[in-house]
């Protein structure tokens, strides 16, 4: 009997791919159709030594690398394992085997110029779950097929093999798929239409054959960045959204980092269970306890881990074992703490990868949300953060303590508060992607010491900025600030202050030197209307103030124009004769709230003013809080159409009015400060 050896054309699973994040070199794709650059045939190292991470619909990570010679055990016993659905589908006939077995062996051994493999792998030890493969028929043409474990149908594998090889054998001049399906495997057709290539379908005898560029269109890329966005956020909910929490090293005494943690989860009101697990103490601060998470008797989504750096690998095994989602590794004592800690890092990956669990941390100080909805406050710091609408992204977690004490002296609320820590998995890309559709945060906060990979942070911030402004410290400008993030956070990657200033102005993102100014600009941007252009109005009660306002708009790129005759003529108004009333408008020491609230009305009213800041001095008769409300009623009665900042020169700080109530007014210490803002 003769026995039949597959043929590689053949094409294969019913996977309907839905999901996925596209590698971040998809980039270079775009790039080189833009700049005409076909390269000739020729396999780099870099090509056939490629491991890229990639995320599915669901959130679980998956990894993509060439095959390799010594893959021919493990690909054999993929395709031992597939339904006999998946094998009709994939071969077109029943095959023995023996010649499943002849046929692994080939192609694992065929030589890049004539074909590439890519298998996706997931857990550890790494386990093949699809293969793809693409041979040449011609010298730019080549037949593609693919096969998916039947557990992971479904999840967008097979799409991200897809895309993968597409983009590779781009780079060696094959410019067109072709692929052989079922007639009755429409699901198939499906995968390459929804990955947004334009496919064309042929009638053959039995089957369909179905063609398309190895160029990445821009649909393709477009719905590859939505797959990656879908992914990011699905990664996300269990972190953000848990129905359950456990906190692993919960402690009866207070003023530990256990302790606190289990106490702020209870004091801040989440709705759901919170499980505290302590083998030492059978009830912890009124609540029974667990010895292992493994013992709790629900199901827990989110596990917080507070226990010495050499304990958290085998918690996270437990965890995995009790089917946890989401894992807040607060322990430090990782890859910041050298070669060993490292060492301990990327065996704790090992075990999420192995179970498909998403890590934030570790030597992080936790996460917050303050949906009324979720009630989330899995940090230790004193103080919860006050509701608002900035999501807030921070490397560092003693600085992140600190920083949400300092939002709420401003009263800059916050939606969500990540401490990332070492970013050994979730990083400021997946929270990039999430926040962008979250309708609960308008502007994003990141504190930054490093970047993972800076042309997805680029691609992804040029994106989300377009719909919501983001604000970004980057920490380490000098030589001895890059010293401090590498044993701080582990960081991987310091790069030039010119080359990040560049990034940030490619990708859109406004670039502050402080912390405080920051804050400065969040204010902003969280409580008033874009300007429209760099026009500012001033008004003031004191001469030298709105002179240092003037000068600071002007250092700043602002413009300080003369105002209308005609809103000149209204300040004459109501204004003394000694009263300037071009701009800035000095409404002289004595004036009253009354005279405010009119002088902010006029102003802007003025069609060349876009932007008004409105300075404060402290005089002996008048109050700040009567002047606050003269402000507000001023800007509530203009419908709020320009943004208004306000400086209260005072010791005894802003007056609460202009940080409570539907309309909050953002304000500054100097003037210099509201410029900067601006």
């Amino acid at each position: 009997m003769t026995e039949q050896v597959p043929t590689d054309h053949r094409h294969g699973d019913q996977d309907k791919e839905t999901a996925g994040r596209r590698r971040p070199s998809l980039q270079r794709a775009v790039q080189n159709r833009a700049d005409g650059d076909r390269q000739e045939p020729s396999f780099t190292v870099d090509v056939l030594a490629r491991e890229t991470e990639v995320v599915l619909r669901d959130g679980s990570a998956l990894r993509l690398r060439p095959v390799r010679p010594e893959d021919e055990d493990a690909l054999l016993r993929f395709y031992q394992g597939l339904s006999p659905d998946s094998l009709f589908n994939r071969f077109f006939a029943p095959i023995t085997e023996y010649a499943l077995s002849r046929w692994v062996q080939t192609i694992v051994r065929t030589p890049p110029e004539r074909g590439l493999s890519v298998v996706a792998t997931f857990g550890a030890p790494p386990r093949i779950v699809g293969h793809a493969l693409y041979q040449r028929v011609d010298h730019d043409r080549a037949e593609t097929a693919f096969a998916v474990a039947d557990d992971f149908q479904g999840k967008g594998v097979g799409t991200l093999m897809l895309g993968w090889l597409a983009e590779v054998a781009s780079r060696q001049g094959i410019r067109q798929f072709e692929a052989v399906v079922l007639p009755e495997n429409r699901r198939m057709l499906d995968v390459f239409r929804e990955a947004g290539f334009p496919v064309e379908v042929h009638a053959a005898p039995g089957a369909l054959r179905v063609t398309f560029p190895t160029e990445l269109t821009e649909e393709a890329l477009a719905r590859f960045e939505r797959r990656e966005q879908i992914a990011a956020q699905a990664a996300l909910l269990p972190f953000l959204q848990p129905r359950s929490v456990a906190v692993i090293g919960a402690s009866r005494q207070r003023g530990t980092i256990g302790g606190e943690l289990f106490h702020n989860l209870l004091e801040f009101g989440f709705p759901g269970p919170v499980y505290p697990v302590n083998p030492n103490a059978p009830v912890v601060q009124s609540v029974v306890s667990y010895p292992t998470v493994e013992a709790v008797p629900g199901p827990v989504d989110l596990a917080v881990i507070a226990v010495p750096a050499e304990h958290v690998a085998e918690v996270a095994q437990q965890c995995a074992r009790k089917g946890v989602r989401a894992l807040v590794v607060i322990s430090a004592g990782f890859a910041e703490a050298g070669e060993e800690g490292r060492q301990r890092q990327e065996e704790l990956l090992r075990v999420c990868r192995a179970s498909g669990m998403r890590l934030i941390g570790p030597n992080c100080m936790g996460i917050a949300n303050t949906d009324a909805a979720v009630r989330l406050n899995a940090t230790f710091g004193p103080s919860p953060p006050k509701p608002g609408r900035v999501g807030f992204m921070t490397q560092s977690g003693a600085l992140g303590l600190a920083i949400i004490e300092y939002a709420n002296l401003l009263g800059i609320g916050l939606s969500t508060f990540v401490s990332v820590g070492n970013k050994a998995d979730i990083s400021g890309n997946d929270l990039l992607n999430y926040w962008e559709d979250d309708p609960n945060t308008d502007v994003i906060l990141l504190y930054l010491e490093s970047f993972g990979n800076p042309r997805k942070f680029s691609r992804i911030a040029r994106r989300v900025g377009r719909r919501k402004p983001i604000v970004a410290v980057k920490s380490g400008r000098t030589p001895a600030g890059m010293r401090g993030t590498s044993s701080h956070t582990g960081a991987m990657l310091a790069a030039s202050d010119t080359t990040i200033d560049a990034l940030f102005n490619q990708a859109g993102v406004i670039r502050t030197d402080t912390l405080e100014e920051m804050f400065d600009v969040a204010a902003l941007l969280a409580s008033q209307p874009l300007p429209r252009g760099p026009r500012v109005g001033i008004v003031t009660n004191g001469g030298g103030p709105g002179i240092l306002a003037a000068d600071a708009c002007e250092a700043e790129g602002l413009q300080v124009p003369v105002l209308e005759e005609a809103t000149q003529a209204r300040l004459r108004t109501f204004l003394p004769r000694q009263a300037s009333v071009q701009n800035p408008v000095d409404l002289i020491a004595s004036a009253t709230p009354e005279q405010y609230r009119l002088a902010v009305e006029a102003v802007m009213a003025d069609p060349n003013v876009d932007a008004l800041i409105v300075i404060f001095v402290p005089p002996l008769v008048v109050q700040a809080e009567e002047v606050a409300r003269g402000v507000l009623e001023a800007v509530r009665g203009s419908n709020h159409s320009k943004p208004v900042l306000t400086v209260f020169m005072s010791a005894r700080g802003v007056p609460e009015l202009l940080r409570e109530g539907d309309l909050i007014l953002p304000s500054y210490a100097f003037p210099e400060s509201a410029a900067r803002a601006l």
